[in-house]
């Protein structure tokens, strides 16, 4: 006989109750929704994310620029060829290190990044609609804990 809600598991344990299966579940469905706002206007998830990271720090190295949107450093450069074909990014050689790529967002980045950040501010009112600002709040600090430069893996 199937389990039921009313039927318990067997193992006592049933799996809405595990944090980490309902925050699997949640962000499954927000990157979804990103990556459906985003694509109408024409970005990819990782395109926001490099974009947004640029704006952030400035200028960057594309290997540490890989690092922090958390993109391997070999698929970036597809994601970087582009957005520099679509003049949001604009890459130039380390002038200390010729070695090195120098990624820097131009003025059409910063307009494209703000059409992106729009649009998830949107689904961001969509998907947390259910939450109280408190909560939000709450949720805000919690995922920062958990994927913050300090969280190790037996943390998060």
């Amino acid at each position: 006989m199937p389990a039921t809600e009313s039927t318990p598991s067997l193992s006592g344990r049933p799996l809405s109750s595990r944090i980490g299966y309902g925050l699997v579940k949640a962000a499954l469905r927000v990157r979804q929704s990103y990556a459906e706002a985003l694509s109408r206007v024409g970005l990819l998830p990782n395109h926001h994310a490099i974009l947004s990271t640029l704006d952030e720090l400035g200028p960057c190295h594309q290997k540490e620029l890989a690092s922090r949107v958390v993109v391997d450093p070999g698929d970036i450069v597809a994601y970087l060829d582009s957005l520099q074909e679509s003049g949001y990014v604009v890459r130039e050689r380390d002038q200390s290190d010729r070695r090195r790529q120098v990624v820097s967002i131009t003025d059409s980045g910063v307009a494209k990044l703000i059409e992106g950040d729009a649009a998830l501010d949107a689904v961001e009112q969509e998907v947390f609609e259910s939450l109280t600002d408190r909560e939000r709040e709450t949720l805000t600090v919690v995922s920062a804990k958990l994927t913050g430069p300090t969280a190790r893996p037996s943390e998060a």
